[in-house]
């Protein structure tokens, strides 16, 4: 006969308290620098004899698509992955916090468990959803955090610096540094010299383009 554990609602491991809903590390013994990634979804037994079932959130790397350019070094998907064998309490290396990008944009101080998710991978059929995403800049590609991106105040579109041919630094220095200076992309300063100066908001040149996965 089948020994089945009660339930539980939480459990505490090394003095810290875990619930079902949090979102934890899990002891890769592979790869001690890669945690797994998972959230608790339901906890049985209590005290060392604690253990859960958890569904996972992958790394860009262990999907399908693999790691991507646009993909940045805090970013994991949800996934529709859940395990069906028990993780013990003991596995756990910390809590993280997963947000969502626009969340973790807004982070004042950002640390190294502050990981966001804006894409869900259906490991079964090996698809993501939402399937698509919008691109920006010259290079037309899909908004990373990990890199530096200004606006044009004209048409409000976006870009990398290095795709204007400046560095971060370089940027800053020429376009921010006096009362008169005013950066504008390529497609506003030739609407400015062939006709009626440009105004905040007379065009919107950001792309509805997307790249598909």
């Amino acid at each position: 006969m089948t020994n089945k554990r009660a339930q539980s609602k939480s459990f505490e491991h090394k003095g810290i308290t875990y619930k079902v809903g949090d979102n934890v590390l899990l002891l890769n013994q592979a790869d001690a620098d890669a945690p797994f990634i998972c959230r608790i979804d339901n906890i049985v037994g209590k005290g060392r004899d604690a253990a859960m079932r958890v569904k996972w959130f992958y790394r860009p790397e262990e999907t399908c698509s693999g790691r991507r350019a646009f993909h940045s070094t805090h970013e994991v998907m949800a996934s529709d992955h859940v395990e069906t064998h028990l993780q013990p309490a003991a596995s756990i290396v910390s809590k993280c916090r997963i947000h969502t990008l626009e969340q973790y944009m807004e982070l004042d101080k950002k640390t190294s468990k502050d990981l966001y998710s804006r894409f869900t991978y259906l490991a079964g059929s090996e698809t993501f959803q939402p399937d698509q995403i919008a691109v920006y800049c010259k290079c037309q590609m899909p908004f990373n955090p990990d890199q530096h991106m200004i606006e044009c105040p004209s048409c409000q579109s976006w870009f990398h610096p290095e795709c204007l041919g400046y560095t971060k630094d370089e940027f800053r220095q020429k376009f921010y540094t006096g009362p008169h200076t005013r950066f504008l992309c390529d497609d506003c300063q030739q609407h400015q010299s062939s006709s009626s100066p440009v105004t905040d908001g007379d065009e919107d040149h950001e792309t509805s383009e997307t790249i598909a996965f």
